[in-house]
């Protein structure tokens, strides 16, 4: 007798199983490092098989709205992002921790990180969905305590610990909601009533309250301010497990808001609260991240900005920009925490070269070349789309330009022109195949009152930024410095909460390593 089976519906689970078999095999304590070695590599290679025969499998996929496990585009190209990611972390991590003690424990709870967040991206129904949501954060937070010893790390691991509790209550309220609503559990079905709709879709009070907790969920998980504070600490973390939260783990509130893309653009009240946070995130993340020396803090810093970023390109309905930003992100921070040291080593040459700061004129000239692009953009193409993020893109585009012909040679101009030419057309490019990816959805007009308030953020944040270097020496620039230097004190009022609501003991690290000491020392007679 034989049994009919679909292997495209099976297909999910080769990512998932591989991981978790990965986790439970290196996380052996009793076996050798040289034959831990050697398991890393069959690892890499299982994954790279399994993400390959996933791929081609999806090329003639069956959609089945019930299935546990589901595979679509956006799905698609978030896991093979995650194997990529896999992959190189394993690559690094071998070199990274050689010598370290209790390897062992890493190596199990990043398989089991990746094996969580695999969990969330292929699953169809909620609850697995739910489940494997905070399976991460619950594995992840074992990874922050990789040095125990360390006050900081330790700390940031407890905030995020409690945010993830709250977050994930919202998730689950979020996912009854819209249960007791439509009748279903899985996913597909649930998108399917939103965008079978021919005409914009009415929400019922339960809709557009499941609608803010999922975004309220999003902004939760992508360290949206004043949330921030354990996302700046956690770089006391090794460097690869910064890599994979700021590179992989922090983007699912913006997978999060893609799976729930038709229900988010139906609902006015969850974009509003998403532009509002996120937009106001954005602006001051980028301009604290000026006052910053370290370079791990400034990707930090960034990494707040860029989420925000990210949230808003979903709230504005503009889901393939938002895709492209998340894989794009991903890409760069791996390589930006991975090559820390390399990058330290560049910031320290140009610390030691002449510096050339921005002038009123270039400014003035940046500013010059913003308006004559986005006027071109609204009177010399069909575009309708939202003029803020042009406006944004415009504008760090001019800067680079404008700094390009005070401060270089005409090769370097002409390079430079070059790289801007490239970048438009990534952009472009890139948003053009992604839009074959994501389902057609409302999105936001020119001039909206969405726009509007983007526009604004974006303007004062690029004479904000003008002040602090042209006129470093004024008054209100120095206090505007002194603000910004200390995150406008949102972390200090975070961190009185938590350990208000939650105590905990911070032991000073050399304590810790005092008393290590006395206890290894051989008694006297």
């Amino acid at each position: 007798m034989f049994v009919n089976l679909d292997l495209t519906a099976v297909l999910p689970v080769l990512i998932p199983l591989t991981l978790s078999v990965a986790g439970l095999l290196t996380g052996l304590s009793r076996i050798t490092d040289k034959t831990r070695q050697i398991m890393l590599k069959w690892i890499s290679a299982a994954i790279m098989v399994s993400a390959i025969v996933i791929t081609v499998g999806h090329i003639e996929k069956t959609d089945k709205p019930q299935a546990l496990l589901a595979m679509n585009n956006v799905n698609l190209l978030v896991l093979l992002l995650v194997c990529f990611m896999a992959i190189v972390l394993i690559k690094f991590s071998q070199r990274y921790l050689f010598a370290e003690k209790n390897t062992h424990r890493y190596w199990r709870w990043l398989f089991l990180s990746l094996t969580s967040v695999s969990v969330v991206i292929v699953s169809n129904h909620l609850l697995l969905f739910w489940l494997g949501w905070v399976s991460i954060s619950l594995c992840f937070h074992r990874l922050l305590l990789f040095y125990p010893d360390r006050p900081r790390a330790v700390l940031a691991a407890h905030k995020k610990f409690i945010l993830a509790r709250v977050a994930e209550i919202f998730l689950l309220s979020a996912i009854v909601l819209l249960y007791s609503q439509l009748g279903t559990f899985y996913l597909a079905e649930m998108t399917n009533h939103y965008l079978s709709a021919s005409i914009p879709v009415e929400l019922s009070l339960a809709e557009k309250c499941a609608a803010i907790m999922l975004a309220l969920t999003a902004l939760i998980k992508c360290a949206q301010l004043p949330l921030h504070g354990w996302l700046i600490q956690v770089v006391e973390a090794p460097t690869p497990i910064s890599a994979l939260l700021h590179a992989g783990i922090i983007n699912l509130g913006g997978f999060l808001l893609l799976s729930f893309a038709p229900l988010i653009a139906f609902s006015s009240d969850a974009q509003w609260l998403i532009l509002i946070i996120a937009g106001l995130s954005t602006l001051i993340s980028a301009l604290v991240m000026m006052t910053r020396i370290s370079i791990k803090v400034k990707l930090a810093w960034s990494t707040c900005a860029q989420m925000g970023l990210m949230l808003i390109e979903c709230a504005l309905g503009l889901h393939e920009l938002a895709l492209l930003h998340l894989i794009s992100h991903s890409l760069y921070k791996a390589y930006m925490f991975l090559s820390a040291g390399d990058v330290l080593q560049e910031y320290s040459l140009k610390q030691l070269a002449p510096q050339k700061n921005v002038t009123f004129i270039s400014a003035m000239s940046s500013l010059l070349l913003v308006v004559i692009s986005t006027y071109g953009i609204v009177y010399f193409t069909s575009y309708s789309g939202p003029l803020s993020v042009w406006l944004l893109v415009n504008t760090a585009l001019a800067l680079y330009l404008v700094s390009a012909v005070r401060n270089g040679t005409v090769l370097q101009f002409l390079t430079s022109c070059l790289t801007v030419a490239l970048l438009v057309g990534f952009y472009m490019g890139g948003k053009t195949i992604l839009t074959w990816v994501m389902p057609p959805l409302p999105a936001s007009t020119m001039f909206d009152a969405m726009d509007i308030w983007l526009s604004a953020l974006f303007v004062a944040l690029f004479l904000l930024a003008v002040q602090v270097r042209v006129f470093p020496q004024a008054k209100a620039t120095r206090t505007l410095y002194r603000w910004l230097f200390s995150g406008l004190y949102l972390d200090e009022l975070m961190t009185r909460l938590t350990l208000f609501l939650w105590p905990i003991t911070l032991r000073p690290e050399t304590a810790i390593k005092q008393n290590d000491q006395s206890l290894t020392k051989e008694p006297t007679s």
